[in-house]
């Protein structure tokens, strides 16, 4: 089903996402993690996160496609969380990925639109979302956004696992 209301540049259409779209998401979600952490090989542990929280429309995402492929280009996952702060209603984004070789032609500020748009029509207060602290394009993006820093998620490995050089991030 085509989205409509956010424009796209030209070559480029809406999609919404279904449960069918479980296997693209996984690909999207290792895509935008293995960008931050190249060091990391096995993902097998997204397919328990997508067990407990991939479930639309409840968790909507929308597709940017190629239009002359149809081939998806960008995706954004969101669900509804509760600021533990203020106790409303929030827009938590599970996933926002742009491929690569389609970045810098505003379809990830499109996608953050459409998460704006939902949110506002499920009356929801804020977006929330979380960034590695060493993914500079990411924030300044968010930045660029009008997104702020909220609070830092801080990080201390425990035991034989813990001796890498950890990487903390900050939630926007």
């Amino acid at each position: 089903m085509a989205e409509q209301g956010i424009p796209l540049p030209v070559g480029y259409r809406w999609r919404i996402g279904s449960a069918w779209d479980r296997p693209w998401v996984r690909r999207g979600l290792q895509a935008t993690l293995q960008e931050s952490f190249p060091e990391q090989s096995n993902w097998d542990h997204l397919e328990e996160t997508l067990d407990r929280l991939f479930d639309p429309p409840r968790t909507p995402c929308w597709w940017i496609l190629k239009e002359e492929t149809a081939e998806p280009v960008g995706c954004v996952w969101a669900g509804i969380s509760t600021d533990q702060a203020t106790h409303r209603r929030v827009a938590y984004v599970f996933l926002l990925w742009v491929d690569p070789a389609h970045r810098r032609q505003g379809l990830g500020r499109a996608l953050m639109q459409q998460v704006e748009r939902w949110g506002s029509q499920q009356q929801l207060a804020a977006i929330t979302l979380q960034v590695y602290r060493h993914n500079q394009a990411a924030l300044n993006f968010y930045k660029r956004a009008h997104f702020s820093v909220q609070g830092y998620w801080l990080y201390k490995p425990l035991g034989a696992a813990g001796v890498a050089e950890p990487k903390g991030y900050e939630v926007l």
